[in-house]
């Protein structure tokens, strides 16, 4: 469908002739299409993740046209979740949206029925001479805990509280020979590189990528997603990213991020959850040195570079890329807190000293007659998702495999991932980290713009005089050292 604007294009749609006579009843803006074969994973399409445009579910622009697009979709599922931290005699101190209480037992039902929505928007234009440019935004919605009172479920105002929140925003200037470069709030090398192939995220769901099954478990015994591509912790930072054109299938990348949040964060006003920052001081986003323990995690000017095949060997299709990520950090300038010292175990931050980041990841995907296998791996100095090491503690080395089949709408598949890292802060030269996953399930798209799926998780995380209830290396630390967790779901997805 074109509009009343000359050259204006929405949603790739061609354009239809109007008839004389009375007009519709149709709600205005109104656009009969297919949607796409698979639900929209973000903000990222064809023509803004690479140099070379591709088009997917949304249109390829032509020389002096736009292209608008709104993309969007609703996840409902139902299914079953049980952990080592469903039931127990817990300390509340009224986090979840409950009020403090004394110490006491409290348990968790097994079953959930959840729902969420996004929104993916965007623009994609060529001028004349070629130049792709154009940006996209990506929104989502929070979620809290609830309180109830006699008078009232809390219904009301639990949904009331959630509210909306840009989760991707960035802009892009491209062309075919000069490559394509990136800038706001998205993706860096690895999740662009990757874009869930190596990493086995086939379902909507995410799989062992934050997945949805981890999401009505406690938190604290889910396994934070360390191969990084599509978690938050690597695309939430606003950045500028370099692609280049591909040559015989090789291109090469390049990001860089003055820290790990948005430059506006310096003159926000503090809120409920953060700090504001009127002076130079912890609340700051961009803090180069500061007197405060744990301010010496943060990094600084996070820098990363790769390259990318993608190719074919035979009827084999290839994807293989390796980056290397490295940055600074916070100069930590108050006292140092002696390494094995009951100070040390009872701070969040250990001894108060943090490295900067110096790590590989790397993925490969080798796909025929649509069965994928492959894997990633990442190692080095780091910690979890993305944090820095605390000085003086254990590199993190992680590795994951998988396989997929795919046979026109339905797709099958598993994965299994370990890692190994320093995990708590506290125990440096004391005790390491030990988590596992593993992940299988299988789709199917029923009819255009709906799929359904049906998934399998379990997780474990281990940590010697480590406690994951209380999130301690002091409070009963002996306790609550191996926590496990597993989850049945099945899901559907409406997409446009």
């Amino acid at each position: 469908m074109q509009t009343g604007l000359a050259g204006l294009v929405v949603g790739g749609a061609p354009t239809m002739a109007q008839t004389v006579g009375p007009p519709a009843t149709f709600s205005q803006g109104q656009v009969p299409t297919r949607p796409a074969s698979k639900p929209p994973a973000g903000a990222n399409d064809g023509n803004n993740s690479a140099a070379d445009a591709e088009s997917k579910s949304v249109q390829t622009p032509t020389p002096g046209t736009v292209v608008i697009h709104i993309n969007g979709r609703i996840l409902t599922e139902v299914g079953g979740a049980w952990s080592s931290l469903d039931a127990g005699t817990f300390p509340n101190a009224g986090g979840n949206g409950g009020p403090a209480a004394a110490t006491g037992r409290f348990e968790l039902q097994p079953t959930s029925l959840t729902s969420y929505a996004r929104i993916y928007t965007g623009l994609d234009a060529m001028a004349a001479n070629g130049m792709r440019y154009g940006g996209a935004i990506e929104i989502r919605e929070n979620f809290t805990g609830q309180t109830s009172t006699a008078a009232s479920t809390g219904a009301s105002g639990y949904s009331s509280s959630e509210t909306l929140f840009v989760r991707r925003a960035f802009a892009y200037v491209a062309a075919d020979s000069g490559g394509i470069l990136r800038a706001g709030q998205g993706d860096g090398l690895i999740s662009l590189y990757d874009d869930g192939v190596t990493t086995f995220q086939f379902l909507p769901s995410n799989n062992l990528q934050g997945g949805d099954i981890q999401d009505v478990m406690p938190s604290n015994v889910t396994v934070p997603f360390a191969f990084l591509s599509g978690s938050g912790n690597e695309y939430a930072n606003t950045k500028l990213v370099y692609l280049s054109p591909q040559f015989a299938g090789i291109d090469v990348g390049v990001q860089w991020a003055p820290n790990t949040s948005n430059g506006f964060g310096t003159g926000a006003s503090a809120t409920g959850s953060t700090p504001g920052c009127p002076v130079a001081g912890s609340g700051c986003p961009g803090l180069s040195s500061s007197p405060v323990p744990g301010d010496g995690a943060r990094a600084l000017n996070q820098t990363a570079v790769g390259v990318r095949y993608r190719g074919s060997a035979g009827p084999v299709d290839v994807l293989a890329y390796g980056v290397y990520e490295f940055s600074g950090h916070t100069a930590a300038t108050g006292p140092p807190v002696a390494t094995g010292s009951a100070a040390q175990r009872a701070s969040d931050s250990g001894t108060g000293r943090f490295d900067g980041l110096s790590f590989g990841n790397a993925g490969i995907a080798l796909t025929y007659a649509g069965l994928t296998i492959g894997g990633n791996w990442i190692g080095g100095a780091v910690n979890g998702q993305g944090a820095l090491r605390p000085s003086g503690g254990a590199d993190l080395q992680g590795w994951l495999v998988g396989a997929s089949y795919k046979a026109g709408p339905f797709t099958v598949g598993g994965s299994f991932e370990s890692i190994d890292s320093q995990g708590a802060p506290q125990l440096v030269g004391i005790s390491q980290r030990h988590e596992i996953g593993v992940d299988v399930g299988a789709s199917y798209v029923v009819a255009p713009g709906l799929v359904g799926w049906i998934e399998y998780l379990y997780q474990q995380r281990h940590q010697g005089g480590f406690n994951f209830a209380a999130g301690s290396a002091v409070s009963d630390a002996g306790a609550y050292n191996d926590v496990k967790g597993q989850g049945l779901q099945i899901g559907t997805t409406i997409f446009w």
